[in-house]
């Protein structure tokens, strides 16, 4: 359950920053032209009317879905890895002088 979690996690994590990058620079385009207007001293009157929406480029969807989906198998291979400690394990125990030692892997 952890891998599937996980998997899911870096595919859709890249997929959303992937969307708010391209929101974020629309943003940056709006306002730019409204500071190039405001900049300029002419009385403009601008038109508000609503126009036909801009759907996302197919391109660009299927880069965002490609970019998860590498992301994704990447994280997967990671995860079977196995982690191999050096050393030998201590476990936890006291010392002479009454102290708590936590358990911990010593350097061979």
């Amino acid at each position: 359950m952890r891998f599937f979690l996980v998997t899911l996690f870096f595919f859709f994590a890249p997929v959303i920053l992937m969307f708010a990058l391209r929101h974020l620079t629309l943003l940056l385009r709006i306002w730019l032209a409204f500071r190039r207007a405001r900049n300029s001293r002419d009385e403009k009157v601008i038109d508000i009317t609503p126009g036909k929406p801009e759907p996302a480029s197919r391109r660009f969807i299927a880069f965002a879905v490609l970019v998860g989906v590498v992301c994704a198998i990447l994280v997967w291979m990671r995860l079977g890895e196995p982690v191999h400690q050096q050393g030998a394990y201590v476990p936890a125990h006291i010392d002479a002088q009454g102290h708590i030692v936590p358990g911990h892997y010593s350097k061979p």
